[in-house]
């Protein structure tokens, strides 16, 4: 998949918790409200009240049915990001030539000089190490600027 479509399943995630954590703080509010007008009402500081117990009921379960939502969107995009993550790694590892061998276990990468055990099972973590060791090689010492001499 594209990292369009990708970015474009995250946004729309995204916005669906959003709204739903609106929605959740709309029906806090509104819960807010009648509890409050209730406490004056058997308080006694309010003699009429036209609070239905049945909407305070709605108001709690809206706002549950809410939090599930939020919570089971959040575990779907947490899935999906460790997902790319592991399929971007494995991208990168295979296009630099990494290997995974199954002795000594684990993800490696070999110079003309050396070879590296980058990590045992985990892809990310083996890229991660490897953009850490090919970071390291290409730096180059700056030379030093020359201060011009007036004459």
């Amino acid at each position: 998949m594209s990292a369009h479509k990708l970015r474009a399943i995250y946004k729309q995630l995204n916005d669906k918790i959003d709204k739903a954590r609106e929605e959740a703080l709309f029906e806090i509010k509104e819960l807010k409200t009648d509890l409050n007008e209730l406490q004056r009402h058997y308080s006694g500081r309010k003699k009429v009240t036209d609070i239905q117990p049945d909407d305070v009921i709605r108001s709690a379960y809206d706002i549950s049915q809410r939090m599930r939502e939020i919570a089971k969107r959040q575990e779907i995009l947490a899935e999906m990001e460790d997902v790319a993550a592991e399929a971007d790694a494995l991208e990168y590892l295979e296009s630099r030539g990494a290997k995974l061998l199954t002795r000594p276990v684990g993800w490696h990468f070999q110079t003309a000089k050396e070879r590296f055990l980058l990590h045992e099972a985990d892809a990310v973590e083996a890229a991660a190490e490897l953009r850490k060791l090919l970071a390291a090689g290409k730096r180059l010492k700056k030379p030093k600027k020359r201060k011009k001499v007036a004459k």
